[in-house]
């Protein structure tokens, strides 16, 4: 899906026109005049082709419109920089969903400060915290959101408790789908929990594809294949 003839985000075609045409990057919304784009009108300028995963998980949340953390997310998983491994998830968790919710919820201008803070709470979580230290960064991940959203504080009251409910239900539906780790299967989880946790405790219903299909599958040596509700054809999530 990510050779240089084909869209890293759809996997359709790449296609050259005779024409310059000018078109939005698809990460950044920036134009730019290009001969070549997917057949379904996919473009990624130069710039975020290049940009770090950071660089670019913090762009694209800021300019999608979407609010469906899934599709933001696998968009960005998507991207050739992005590893089948990484702490880049535990920031990509709270940032998709901190997109998604205030997209949602029509305060796009509330994004770039939480996105700044989720960004300053993740990025001192190290890889291998999921088994060093028995808690997944994809699972705090969701706490941090809930945190943001709410402006949770050591002294709150239902903040905190939200917060930490959060986490811990991420958590306990990470473990009990067993090892060894798998960073897309823990992201697919807690983008599944947290938007179960919003509907029932904050009455808000995010548009999520029903049935998550992990396209990633093929990468990862350590994939336990039919074991996993995310590989295809496989039975949905509990």
């Amino acid at each position: 899906m990510n050779s240089s003839t084909h869209c890293i985000l759809c996997g359709d075609e790449l296609v050259y026109t005779n024409d310059l045409s000018e078109i939005n990057c698809h990460f950044c919304g920036e134009k730019a005049e290009t001969e070549l784009s997917c057949v379904n009108g996919h473009f990624i300028c130069p710039k975020c082709e290049s940009s770090s995963v950071e660089d670019l998980t913090m762009i694209h949340c800021l300019n999608t419109t979407s609010s469906d953390p899934v599709s933001i997310a696998m968009d960005l998983m998507n991207h050739p920089n992005f590893k089948i491994h990484g702490a880049e998830h535990h920031f990509l968790v709270p940032a998709a969903l901190i997109a998604a919710f205030y997209n949602f919820k029509g305060q796009v201008g509330l994004k770039k400060e939480a996105l700044e803070l989720a960004w300053e709470r993740s990025r001192n979580i190290p890889y291998g915290f999921c088994a060093m230290n028995g808690t997944c960064g994809a699972g705090v991940g969701t706490g941090t959101f809930i945190s943001i959203i709410t402006s949770a504080s050591p002294l709150s009251g239902k903040e905190w408790q939200l917060s930490n409910m959060m986490t811990a239900r991420s958590l306990d539906r990470i473990a009990r789908s067993g090892g060894p780790r798998c960073c897309k299967r823990d992201v697919f989880i807690g983008f599944v929990t947290a938007i179960e946790f919003m509907d029932e405790l904050l009455g808000v219903r995010l548009p999520v594809n029903s049935r998550i299909s992990c396209p990633f599958h093929q990468a990862n040596r350590e994939c336990t294949r039919e074991e996993c509700m995310f590989y295809p054809e496989m039975k949905p999530v509990r």
